[in-house]
């Protein structure tokens, strides 16, 4: 374990759980059981969802979908006065730029109760969403999950027992486009392809997703040259979110490199790895 969590986090009061899973086996964990405020963790399997039921037929991507209620936090569309969108932009925008307002009009595309048994059919027990973004706030947070559920869906999403090829592409490349890069992306210095969805809340800092090996998606899918790692962290507020998000990133070059990457980087914590 050593060689994976930077000697740094013994001196802060920093919550780490872990994940890492290759040929569908898990390969190191580290309370990946225990069960966390999954933050915008939860909007990788609701985006799952509404694109399983555009490949049902029951929608289709370039449906014009209005938007009614605007919410705060990330995202963009709440500072834009157009009020209809494309659906595949909605997933997008939920996705890239976690915007809060277009995940919580995809849930109105379904509902609570169906989201529900989406993620018990993916064999996920403890990862919920109970409510909608950025409303109630003043109650706590009641959408969770933990890292090995989390590595579960990205799994089943590669495996292809979610979506067909094209439309798993699909969102693999939607991720890949991930704007948030200050996580797992953060010292593999574009060395491979990393397909991943942030979470952040007060106290919380999550990255999740599937770094790729080879020179393409499909390519690595096709050779099995990936793995999937997902770091979810707590801690009080007397700590700072940026050494927090770089202590994550830090693990994901530890990661890397003890699965076979070559890269000499200098981090942002000092220790020059060789």
């Amino acid at each position: 374990m050593e060689k994976i969590i930077p000697p740094i986090v013994s001196c802060y009061p920093i919550k780490i759980a872990l994940c890492i899973t290759r040929s569908k086996e898990t390969i190191f964990a580290l309370n990946e059981n225990e069960v966390f405020p999954a933050a915008s963790l939860v909007k990788v399997p609701l985006a799952l969802l509404i694109l399983k039921k555009c490949q049902e037929k029951k929608f289709n991507l370039q449906d014009k979908i209005k938007v009614d209620n605007k919410v705060g936090g990330a995202g963009i569309i709440k500072d834009l006065s157009q009020e209809e969108y494309k659906l595949i932009d909605l997933i997008t925008l939920s996705i890239v730029l976690s915007d809060n307002t277009a995940s919580n009009t995809l849930i109105n595309l379904t509902n609570l109760e169906e989201i529900e048994d989406f993620l018990k059919s993916l064999g996920l027990s403890k990862t919920c969403i109970k409510r909608k973004f950025m409303v109630d706030l003043i109650n706590p947070p009641v959408n969770f999950t933990t890292a090995s559920e989390m590595n579960t869906v990205f799994q089943k999403l590669i495996d292809f027992e979610i979506l067909n090829s094209e439309n798993t592409l699909l969102f693999l490349d939607i991720l890949s486009k991930q704007q948030y890069r200050e996580k797992i992306p953060l010292f593999l210095n574009n060395s491979c392809i990393v397909c991943n969805k942030t979470g952040d809340i007060s106290g919380i800092s999550h990255d999740a997703g599937v770094i790729f090996l080879d020179e393409s998606i499909e390519s690595s899918i096709r050779n099995g040259k990936y793995y999937i790692l997902t770091v979810l962290t707590k801690f009080s507020e007397q700590v700072s979110r940026q050494l927090v998000n770089n202590i994550i990133g830090e693990i994901s070059l530890n990661i890397y490199r003890w699965i076979g990457g070559n890269n000499y980087v200098h981090t942002y914590l000092g220790q020059t790895l060789q």
